[in-house]
C-alpha cells in the first residue's frame, strides 16, 4: 500500500496541466483534489490495519483543522501583467497613424495584503491534505506608453489543494508546502488619451491624424497556479494552533505576468 500511496502522490504534482485556462484550471485542481483525497485516505487505512495503536492524541495525530490568516502580498509582476491591456497604450499601426514613439508599454504595479481561509486533514504525522482560499487587495497598477498612462487596480483571487509535510511532530512544528489550483485575476483600466480613431487628410496614410480620448479595458483571466511555501506550527495548546510562514505564488498560462508572495501568519484551530 505503501507503493500506491507513493505513487498517487507523484501523480498529484503532474494532475493539471502546466498550461490550462478556465475550465482546464479548475477541473486540473479538482483533479488535484480528487488524487490528494485518496492518498490520505489509504495512508489512514494503512495506519489503522497495520499500527496495533494508532496515534489519536498529541500533537501530531489524526483529524480535522480548520484555520484563518492574513498578511503583506509582494508583487512580482511583468513589465505586463495582464497582456492585453497594453493595447490601448501603445501605437496601433492598424489606424494607420504617425508613430508617437516606439517605447512599449509597460506596467508599475504596489504591494498589496491578503486573507485567507484553510482546512483539511492531517493524515498522518508527518503531512497533510488541505484547501487554501485566498483573495488578494487590488494592486494598485500604473501603466505607461507611447499614447499615455492610466491605471487601475489587479484584483487576484487564488484557490489551490496543498499537501503540508511536518519536519518535527512536537509543540514546535516547521513545515513545507507544495500546492496547486485556480488563479483567478480581473482589472479595468482607463486611459485618458488612447488612440479612438483617426482623420484622414487626403495623403498617405502615415500623414493621417489620430484622435486621442478616454478608452477602458476590462479583462478577467483564469489559469492554474503553483503554491510553493513553509514556515511554523507552534501549538498553543492541543487545539489552538498559531501559523507563521511564506508562500509564493507561480502562476502559468494566462495568469502568469502576476507572480508573487505572501508573508503573515494565521490561527488554526485542530479536531
Amino acid at each position: 500500500m505503501k507503493r500506491i500511496a507513493t505513487a498517487l502522490f507523484v501523480l498529484s504534482l503532474v494532475a493539471s496541466p502546466a498550461r490550462a485556462d478556465g475550465i482546464k484550471a479548475v477541473a486540473g485542481t479538482a483533479g488535484m483534489a480528487s488524487i490528494s483525497s485518496i492518498l490520505c485516505l489509504l495512508t489512514v487505512l494503512e495506519i489503522v490495519m497495520w499500527d496495533a495503536e494508532p496515534s489519536n492524541e498529541g500533537f501530531d495525530r489524526r483529524g480535522f483543522f480548520l484555520g484563518v490568516g492574513a498578511g503583506f502580498a509582494g508583487e512580482n509582476f511583468s513589465d505586463k501583467p495582464v497582456r492585453d491591456i497594453a493595447d490601448i497604450f501603445s501605437n496601433q499601426p492598424q489606424l494607420d497613424v504617425p508613430i508617437l514613439s516606439d517605447d512599449d508599454p509597460k506596467a508599475t504595479a504596489d504591494n498589496s495584503w491578503s486573507v485567507s481561509g484553510r482546512g483539511g486533514y492531517r493524515c498522518h504525522p508527518r503531512y497533510s491534505v488541505g484547501a487554501t482560499l485566498e483573495g488578494f487587495g487590488g494592486f494598485d497598477t500604473q501603466w505607461t506608453g507611447p499614447t499615455g498612462t492610466g491605471g487601475d487596480d489587479i484584483d487576484i483571487f487564488a484557490a489551490t489543494v496543498d499537501i503540508k509535510g511536518y519536519l518535527l511532530t512536537g509543540r514546535y512544528q516547521p513545515y513545507l508546502l507544495l500546492g496547486g489550483g485556480t488563479m483567478n485575476i480581473s482589472t479595468k483600466v482607463t486611459n485618458p488619451t488612447a488612440i479612438v480613431g483617426v482623420v484622414p487628410n487626403g495623403a498617405p496614410p502615415p500623414d493621417n491624424f489620430a484622435i486621442f480620448g478616454p478608452k477602458t479595458q476590462s479583462r478577467r483571466y483564469t489559469d492554474f497556479v503553483v503554491r510553493l511555501g513553509g514556515g511554523f506550527d507552534i501549538y498553543t495548546t492541543d487545539h489552538v494552533v498559531v501559523n507563521i510562514g511564506a508562500t509564493y505564488l507561480f502562476p502559468l498560462g494566462e495568469v502568469s505576468g502576476v507572480n508573487l508572495f505572501t508573508v503573515g501568519g494565521g490561527i488554526e484551530y485542530r479536531f
